[in-house]
């Protein structure tokens, strides 16, 4: 009798996995585009949204789970397939692909900023990025929807921008809008909500965030910039916001940006932190040892080895007793380099 039940199991999974395998085979799963024009060609014709799938097909064991825990299953394909169009973007080690789909790859992972496999991008009929994710455990009806949860968080959220001068959201919401504009790497929302945000409850993050934006615009020392810094120290004249800790913050990192591009000096990038540090270091123990950290990085990056280890060593005795140690060992590599520069 026992037997007789395992017989019976072991037939209905055989039946159960030929019933997958032959969805598959009849044209029932996935049909995976390889050219991305294509593929955006006919989701404007269809509206839908389309899913890139970033692979290593030869070499990528979590790529192929993917594969078969989830695309290759007739489940996803009965919940999905009619929802997205479907590109494979395949980056195979030992298979040579065509050069002309190798080079779009390539253009699509630095488009797209692709660092690891599996990587899943969805993307909107106007190429718009919608969300991001990868392998997820679970199965094919916990990825399904996960995939609807990335789509309607994004629907919800340009409804919610398109509808911006109706809703009069508060602060706290549109923080959150803002949030998830950045994240979406969507420059002209961002910048249509920090208007409407300085004039909320939260003015004060608002105006911070909008000098940002004119910082990561390469307009730092524009009159608009100057003059909202001017505002915002007027705010905060004794640091106790942590304003002028945020602009300096802000001025270096659109500093490290400009030396990236021009030869633009190290005193010259670290200056803005180092005004800080010579203004309100002493009442800001907690960020002191980090920007003098941070200031000796920029200098040994130059191998300006003597303003690195004299910062270095700032670090170390502002630094709490956890961390001292750490910086003691950054203190003797400097020194080490010092004494054997070659």
């Amino acid at each position: 009798m026992k037997q007789t039940i395992a017989l019976l199991i072991l037939m209905v999974a055989c039946c159960t996995t030929i019933s997958l395998n032959a969805a598959n085979a009849s044209g029932q799963g996935i049909n995976w585009q390889t050219s991305y024009e294509t593929a955006v060609n006919q989701a404007k014709s269809s509206s839908k949204p389309i899913l890139l799938f970033f692979t290593g097909s030869d070499w990528c064991g979590w790529c192929n789970r993917l594969e078969d825990e989830v695309f290759n299953t007739a489940e996803f394909a009965g919940s999905s397939k009619d929802k997205f169009i479907f590109v494979k973007i395949d980056f195979p080690l030992y298979t040579a692909l065509p050069q002309q789909l190798n080079e779009q790859n390539k253009q699509l992972k630095k488009r797209y900023d692709i660092r690891s496999f599996p990587t899943i991008v969805i993307i909107d009929p106007q190429e718009q990025q919608i969300g991001t994710t990868g392998y997820r455990a679970g199965g094919p009806g916990q990825y399904s929807a996960h995939l609807d949860k990335l789509i309607g968080n994004y629907s919800n959220y340009k409804q919610k921008v398109q509808n911006l001068q109706e809703q009069k959201l508060g602060g706290e919401e549109l923080k959150k809008l803002y949030q998830k504009s950045k994240e979406l790497d969507l420059g002209n929302d961002s910048y249509h909500i920090i208007k409407l945000g300085v004039e909320s409850d939260e003015k004060i993050f608002f105006l911070t965030e909008q000098y940002r934006f004119l910082a990561e615009e390469g307009l730092i020392h524009s009159p608009e910039a100057i003059e909202l810094k001017k505002q915002l120290f007027a705010l905060d004249p004794q640091n106790e916001k942590h304003l002028h800790y945020d602009l300096a913050v802000i001025e270096f990192e659109a500093s490290c940006e400009e030396m990236q591009k021009d030869n633009y000096s190290s005193d010259l990038a670290v200056a803005p932190l180092v005004h800080y540090i010579n203004k309100f270091g002493s009442k800001d123990k907690d960020n002191l040892w980090r920007l003098e950290m941070i200031i000796s990085q920029v200098y040994l990056d130059k191998n300006h080895l003597n303003d690195a280890l004299k910062h270095a060593e700032a670090a170390r005795i502002a630094a709490p007793t956890a961390v001292q140690n750490e910086i003691a060992s950054a203190v003797a590599s400097i020194q080490s380099q010092i004494l054997s520069p070659h």
